[in-house]
């Protein structure tokens, strides 16, 4: 079996996420993995909306103050982070084939959105104690993941 190829990419700000979007927009891409452009974009904008608004679940407190809180750390340390299987609620609904753009402007929206974002990480399914900075870096690096399964052309 081959090894998928994936870029490595590391965003700092909302701005470099948007950036990269537009550029595979733009130019387009070649898919390494399952998800295209717009899958992904619906898959971020899932995960960015339900960390600013909630999810309407938590994951049990053990788990959050435990595991999850080591692996987080280990994620932003590195700034990089492994697939994991994908909750089927936080899996993108869009079709493959051509990218929808209007799924796509509304991720780069739900960015900017994120960017400013300075509210309450209290609800926050999968980890305590969260600042909104902490919550960003972690979205930039979710991005970059799944962006860089996705090789410009």
């Amino acid at each position: 079996m081959s090894k998928i190829s994936k870029r490595s990419l590391d965003f700092q700000t909302g701005d470099e996420v948007i950036a990269e979007i537009n550029r595979l927009q733009a130019e387009g891409y070649t898919q390494s993995k399952n998800w295209n452009l717009t899958q992904i974009c619906e898959h971020l904008n899932v995960i960015m909306t339900g960390g600013m608004e909630g999810f309407g679940f938590r994951l049990p407190k053990v788990l959050r103050a435990t595991v999850l809180k080591w692996i987080f750390g280990r994620i932003l340390r590195q700034r990089r982070m492994a697939s994991a299987p994908t909750l089927d609620r936080l899996k993108p609904k869009s079709p493959d084939g051509p990218d929808d753009s209007k799924v796509i402007e509304e991720c780069i929206a739900t960015i900017r959105r994120a960017s400013a974002f300075e509210g309450s990480m209290e609800e926050y399914p999968f980890l305590d104690g969260l600042t909104p900075e902490q919550w960003r870096q972690f979205m930039w690096i979710h991005a970059a993941h799944h962006l860089g399964f996705l090789e410009p052309k």
